[in-house]
């Protein structure tokens, strides 16, 4: 294409969700070029044919997103494609419908991120966001897909490591150090409500079905003030450890700005927010699962990826396979597990070299095998020596 054609077209869509009508933006093929990849099949040296287009990443058109209800999902084929789709309709629709209305309210990290897509102000920030969303409606879905979830996880990491003035200093050890104190605290507040409402519900059948059929027993009133009394206890009791739980997020929020992105203010405005991180640091407190930097999208990567080769059954056998054990090898290396990432680039190894010897594969699989297998053998030779250092 010449270089001063627009790189985009657009088509229209509508929502499954709310039914709203929604233009999405296509790129058209030759837009932009490669000149290569990253050891975890990052795509480095972007160049677009038109230099004004030079900012954006295209993976700001990886996920559509409705402007209405936020509602996300991979722009591929099967999406596009949905209404076509019988077995979807009958069988997904609704309680994909239901899922996601019920989280449209106020308050809630979907209304949150979608409320602060700019794609012409903040082209990375709205990228990153649309992928969350996506992240999110997957996990609403009766039978998520980890693989997807790895996936969406693994181009937030891209996205952060081609954005420099968001990428920090980032410490891989406190990356994974706070990813594990944040779930800690967050598991808490999760069973504390829950807690909580269960207590109240037994305060309203005391109330009523107790009340009813005790109504003729002399001491019914004495039973019911001690049940009150106790619920009352543990009522006072949660709310204290609730807010002590938001104090302690408070500390390891301002201890990870300081050990993962360098200065607290690091980065630019967003919005309202002093910067993209802060605003992060918000939806975290809605969903912890929300990475604040390139470090902690990819230990979410590694994690479903591993999950999706284990237990999904979503990772075919054979190329599919090798492939897939070499992405978890890297991921777990470039964060720090150095032991999980030592097994997986052994199973690479082994299996690439089986699947080569039993000439079962075209000449351009066998040609690809052979690439994997040599890119397992020198990462896995620097994942031994990143182990030996740390370990000293």
């Amino acid at each position: 294409m010449s270089k001063s054609q627009e790189p985009f077209y657009y088509s229209q869509l509508e929502c499954p969700i709310c039914n709203n009508i929604n233009d999405y933006g296509n790129i058209r093929s030759g837009s932009y070029s490669e000149t290569g990849k990253d050891t975890d099949f990052c795509p480095t040296g972007r160049v677009w044919q038109n230099p004004v287009y030079q900012k954006y990443d295209p993976l700001l058109f990886f996920i559509a997103t409705c402007k209405k209800c936020y509602y996300s999902k991979e722009f591929a084929s099967d999406y596009k494609n949905w209404k076509k789709d019988t077995s979807f309709k009958t069988y997904r629709l609704k309680h994909i419908q239901e899922k996601h209305s019920a989280e449209i309210t106020k308050g809630s990290v979907i209304k949150l991120l979608g409320s602060h897509i700019d794609e012409q102000k903040y082209p990375f920030e709205s990228a990153a966001i649309k992928l969350l969303l996506a992240i999110r409606d997957e996990q609403l879905l009766e039978r998520p897909s980890n693989l997807d979830q790895g996936r969406f996880f693994l181009r937030i990491a891209w996205l952060f490591r081609g954005n420099t003035s968001q990428s920090g200093n980032e410490n891989i050890g406190a990356t994974g150090l706070f990813e594990k104190l944040h779930k800690s605290v967050y598991s808490s507040h999760n069973v504390l409500p829950g807690y909580d409402d269960k207590v109240k519900n037994i305060k309203s059948l005391v109330e009523n079905d107790f009340t009813r059929m005790f109504e003729n027993v002399p001491t019914a009133d004495e039973y019911k003030k001690r049940i009150e009394q106790i619920i009352g206890e543990i009522s006072t009791t949660l709310d204290p450890l609730m807010k002590a739980g938001s104090k302690l997020l408070d500390v390891f929020e301002d201890a990870e700005k300081a050990l993962v992105g360098g200065k607290v203010d690091a980065g630019e405005g967003f919005h309202n927010y002093p910067s993209f991180k802060d605003f992060l640091m918000k939806a975290k407190r809605l969903w912890d699962e929300v990475p604040l930097s390139e470090n902690g999208a990819l230990i979410k990567a590694s994690e479903y990826y591993q999950k999706a080769y284990e237990t999904s059954g979503q990772i075919g056998q054979g190329l599919q396979q090798v492939q897939a054990a070499y992405l978890i090898a890297e991921l777990c290396r470039r964060v720090g597990n150095y032991e999980n990432a030592s097994q997986f680039f052994n199973q690479v190894i082994r299996f690439g070299r089986e699947m080569v010897q039993r000439k079962q594969l075209g000449a351009s699989d066998i040609k690809y095998t052979n690439k994997l297998l040599e890119m397992a053998l020198d990462q896995a030779r620097l994942n031994l020596k990143q182990s030996e250092e740390a370990g000293k």
